[in-house]
């Protein structure tokens, strides 16, 4: 098996792991009432009912979601484009238009039923539409850019993913849960399309390499130029 076949195989077990993890997440914090008493532990840290009460908006839930995401899709362009990185491209617009309709599907078709007692309601269900178009707009802009420049798209698209995650808890739209599904979701389109890019090797030329007549794999011949020379 070669290294290629071996880095596709890995990329599709961790796209399977992370496709399972958002299930584990759903059935565990949502679906069970310790896992929503743990839920809302958590929530309550993040003390909601400040901004909730004040109306405020933080900074990184001031853009609609479809205004980002369409920023987001045209930046992605441009960059595949402009570095004729045209498989990537392909490859990271199919991952945020892929990944966002799974999540309106999942927001639309799961349920939060009410199993514990004191459960403060949110606006929005699992999985958090905001988190997902964040970790997939940076997992899209990864696919994109140059290899230098993903050490520093990384750790800045990190950044902008928790404070997006911790924005939709301090204002009581989103729960822990509906934050990390969004997460494992965008991952799991990630870890595929990421699969879907891997570089084939160079194709082996149809011959011997051919230097000055003669094949590369055959020794060119020493010829003892003194024979030729004029006699002194």
């Amino acid at each position: 098996m070669n290294n290629r076949v071996l880095s596709i195989a890995w990329r599709l077990v961790a796209a399977a792991v992370l496709a399972v993890a958002t299930g584990v997440t759903y059935l565990v914090l949502v679906r069970t009432e310790a896992g929503q008493e743990a839920d809302q532990r958590i929530l309550e840290t993040f003390d909601p009912s400040f901004t909730r009460a004040s109306g405020e908006v933080p900074l990184p839930l001031e853009v609609p979601v479809p205004v980002l995401f369409t920023i987001a899709l045209a930046l992605v362009v441009v960059i595949g484009l402009v570095r004729r990185a045209y498989l990537r491209t392909v490859a990271a617009v199919g991952l945020m238009a892929v990944t966002a309709g799974v999540a309106q599907l999942l927001k639309a078709a799961l349920d939060r039923p009410g199993l514990a007692e004191e459960i403060h309601s949110t606006s929005n269900s699992f999985p958090s539409g905001h988190v997902s178009v964040a970790a997939m707009s940076v997992f899209a802009l990864l696919l994109v850019v140059p290899r230098l420049a993903r050490f520093a798209v990384a750790p800045l698209g990190l950044a902008w993913i928790v404070a997006v995650g911790v924005s939709t808890l301090t204002v009581g739209w989103h729960r822990p849960s509906d934050c990390l599904g969004g997460f494992l979701l965008a991952a799991t389109g990630y870890a595929l399309a990421s699969a879907f890019v891997v570089a084939r090797p160079p194709r082996p030329a149809d011959g011997p390499t051919v230097v000055l007549g003669v094949p590369a794999t055959q020794p060119i011949p020493y010829v003892d130029r003194r024979q030729f020379s004029a006699p002194r």
